[in-house]
């Protein structure tokens, strides 16, 4: 009796499209070193190797050889001061970044998706902050949502 309603229950939840698997919809993906149309240059590789990075930590493998590729471009880096001191040293400010990320199917060469992403994060030197730890955290939370977009729909 008891081997008969879990096999009932196993068959119920089989045809109700209930799926058991990661979020993550390919398990590997080709990144290519970006690109950056910004006057600001280096940017790019540290935003590849913490995309890269993440990726690695959500169980993402980076392949050369995989069959979808990430492409990554900087479209514009901006690094307003809004206070600085009489030697001329940003004691507050920002830093944003714009970022086109695109995922291409390596054997088609479609464009499965192409997003433009925008973050931006503040600092001021009273709570210890620079232009270098804005920069660290828009990167970081660039990455994050670089990765986020490798996810299944819902």
């Amino acid at each position: 009796m008891r081997l008969s309603f879990w096999a009932a229950a196993a068959v119920s939840l089989a045809g109700c499209g209930y799926s058991v698997g990661g979020l993550i919809e390919h398990e590997a993906v080709s990144v290519p070193m970006f690109d950056s149309l910004s006057e600001r240059r280096t940017h790019e590789f540290d935003l590849h190797r913490a995309v890269t990075d993440e990726a690695k930590k959500r169980g993402v493998r980076v392949d050369s050889a995989a069959s979808v590729e990430l492409r990554g471009r900087i479209l514009d880096i901006t690094e307003p001061t809004l206070v600085e001191n009489p030697g001329d040293v940003p004691i507050v400010g920002a830093v944003s970044f714009r970022f086109e990320a695109t995922l291409v199917d390596r054997a088609t060469g479609r464009e499965v998706w192409k997003k433009v992403l925008e973050e931006s994060a503040s600092f001021s030197s009273g709570r210890s902050e620079s232009r270098e730890t804005a920069r660290q955290e828009v990167i970081d939370r660039l990455a994050r949502r670089v990765v986020n977009l490798l996810e299944k729909d819902w």
